[in-house]
């Protein structure tokens, strides 16, 4: 009975620690060594269009890596609208609306959150008139561990003002795939169900026995 216990554990741990590793891995880690590859379709912008939008993109990537807070502002006034803002962070509560509390989560980013990299040039771009829609892939380098590296998704909306495009909507997503996890906690919960199962059984077989 022990040894059966044994296995079970062994092999429960097995697959949870299979369902990390399967989690944390990079899914499209192919596209950063393509130069021609766009993993969610060039999009309809024209060439000139897209050449302005990838410039500001650029420049978004700079901030993300150089993580000057001095330069913050700056940052802010080139690459964000003036209003209607809204961005999404990869936690449920990051729900910001406006300049001011856009700055706020930039600014806890780039002092705490880690090292940023995105495919900027195989972006998905599409217009229409003076609005843009962005969508493309990346990563963090958490500063607190070199070793954890999580893949992300950005989306965006642009618009352009005083000919200069800029964020008006943004949502930083991880791009992480929980299939196995969540096969992970059926089976957990399975677990426990029969061993609640059994347990009632034996305490109902205890309690019917003779005191003796």
């Amino acid at each position: 009975m022990k040894i059966a216990k044994q296995i079970l554990k062994v092999v429960f741990l097995s697959i949870l620690l299979y369902s990390v590793i399967t989690i944390l891995r990079h899914p499209h880690q192919e596209y950063y060594d393509a130069k021609d590859d766009y993993i969610y379709s060039y999009g309809n912008a024209p060439d000139g269009v897209r050449t302005e939008i990838i410039e500001q993109l650029h420049k978004f990537q700079y901030g993300y890596a150089h993580r000057d807070t001095v330069q913050l502002k700056p940052f802010m006034e080139q690459l964000f609208s003036q209003e209607n803002i809204l961005v999404l962070g990869t936690m449920p509560h990051e729900i910001l609306i406006g300049q001011e509390k856009v700055l706020k989560l930039v600014f806890s980013d780039w002092k705490s959150w880690g090292d940023c990299t995105f495919l900027m040039n195989n972006a998905h771009i599409s217009t229409s008139g003076n609005v843009a829609w962005i969508s493309t892939i990346g990563y963090v380098k958490f500063d607190m561990s070199r070793f954890l590296i999580l893949p992300l998704r950005l989306s965006a909306v642009m618009v352009k003002e005083n000919l200069t495009w800029k964020f008006q909507y943004m949502q930083f997503q991880f791009d992480l795939d929980f299939t196995f996890l969540l096969l992970t906690l059926m089976l957990l919960m399975i677990w426990l169900s029969v061993s609640l199962v059994s347990l009632t059984v034996m305490t109902v077989k205890r309690l019917r026995q003779p005191n003796k």
